[in-house]
């Protein structure tokens, strides 16, 4: 009896176009959308194509240091703060007019770097700028004491040296951890939202469950044909979610590509997402179904669900400072929260079975628990039929 519910609730919201444009289609484009920003992103932040502005008669020797790096554009204006508004450079310069001769006086002449705090180009080209100059400096300070007849040592007691614990770079690893699970979990959610919204409060608002309640079918059936309804369009959409995201991160992106190295386990990594989203949309799918049966209406259900998006990707801002070796094993027995760490554990080629068996297990016990509380609103009419 489950089946044969749960096959006409496929059916008819499958007939309804509205439910595979926003269910599936649109959690798809917004991921690629997505994708594409942060690529875009990413790309910016390499060294081509940064630009600075500097005063025409500015100090040679400064000019000199700059035009130097291949990476960096010089452009010389008579305003180079007008410059940079106008968008022809990302930073502007000023130079003290007597910086080499104040340099071989052993004096200290100013370099102003005037720079965009709310743009990412701009700053990361003052940090670049700020490199080549500190470069410079050290050279100076190293030559000034040679003179002196100083050993550089002298005021310079210890060097602090910074070494990555991985031997490749892994700020696109870290751009895809971030945003990977978003995506997915926006997947699940796109997935399931329209169809649940109307599954009980539409029926209630057309009152057509009354008619469905008359039926010779057990209410026990009716919850659960209706739920795994709900949650099929989830891991429908989560699934497509996550192939979509590989196949753009694969083929249509710059500098994504390297971080998903799947090939070695490709196996083991599908298995355990495909478990987590299943998982995650049976969850999601039953509380959706017990805030469509505290609405009156669809719209009423909607300003329910809006909230609950909102909370349920919380846990991918809280992980974004936590790298994977921080991760206990008790964060793996919150739910929801444990789907995220999972995630991020599997894009960074953990596998550990205590982590996906505690996820199963507390992710287990509150769909039991939830399941429990919605089948007790089922059988009261107050919640079934809504208001009147």
């Amino acid at each position: 009896m489950i089946w044969h519910i749960y096959k006409k609730e496929l059916i008819d919201c499958l007939r309804d176009r509205k439910t595979i444009i926003f269910s599936v289609l649109i959690p798809i484009l917004l991921n690629i959308g997505m994708l594409f920003f942060v690529d875009r992103m990413m790309s910016s932040n390499q060294p081509d194509g940064m630009s600075i502005a500097v005063e025409k008669g500015s100090d040679t020797s400064v000019v000199e240091w700059l035009k130097e790096d291949r990476n960096l554009q010089v452009v010389e204006s008579e305003d180079p703060l007008q410059t940079v508004e106008k968008g022809k450079a990302s930073v502007a310069l000023k130079v003290d007019k007597k910086f080499s001769d104040k340099i071989l006086h052993m004096q200290s002449p100013d370099v102003m770097i005037y720079t965009s705090p709310d743009s990412v180009e701009s700053s990361h080209t003052t940090e670049y700028v700020t490199a080549i100059l500190n470069k410079q400096r050290d050279g100076i300070i190293k030559e000034r004491l040679t003179q002196l007849n100083i050993n550089d040592q002298t005021i310079q007691p210890f060097y602090v040296k910074e070494q990555s614990l991985s031997n490749k770079d892994n700020s696109s690893l870290i751009m895809v951890a971030i945003y990977a699970p978003m995506i997915i979990a926006i997947g699940v959610l796109g997935g399931i939202v329209p169809s649940a919204n109307d599954i009980f409060a539409g029926e209630k608002e057309r009152k057509t469950m009354e008619a469905l309640l008359m039926a010779p079918i057990k209410r026990l059936h009716l919850l659960i044909g209706k739920w795994f309804t709900i949650s099929t369009f989830g891991v429908l959409s989560g699934v497509l979610s996550t192939i979509s995201f590989v196949l753009f991160v694969r083929y249509f992106t710059v500098t994504l590509n390297d971080a998903l190295n799947l090939n070695n386990h490709l196996i083991a990594f599908s298995t355990s997402l495909l478990v987590a989203i299943t998982l995650f949309a049976l969850l999601a799918g039953l509380i959706l179904c017990i805030f469509s049966l505290l609405a009156s209406s669809v719209k009423e259900a909607q300003s329910y669900t809006s909230q609950i998006v909102t909370v349920a990707i919380l846990p991918c801002f809280l992980l974004m400072g936590k790298s994977v070796n921080e991760l206990q094993s008790n964060v793996f027995l919150i739910p929801i929260y444990n789907v995220f760490a999972l995630m991020k554990q599997l894009l960074y080629g953990v596998y550990d079975m205590q982590s996906l068996t505690y996820t199963i297990g507390s992710l287990s016990v509150c769909i039991i628990v939830l399941f429990t509380i919605g089948y007790t609103m089922f059988t009261k009419s107050r919640w079934v039929l809504g208001k009147g």
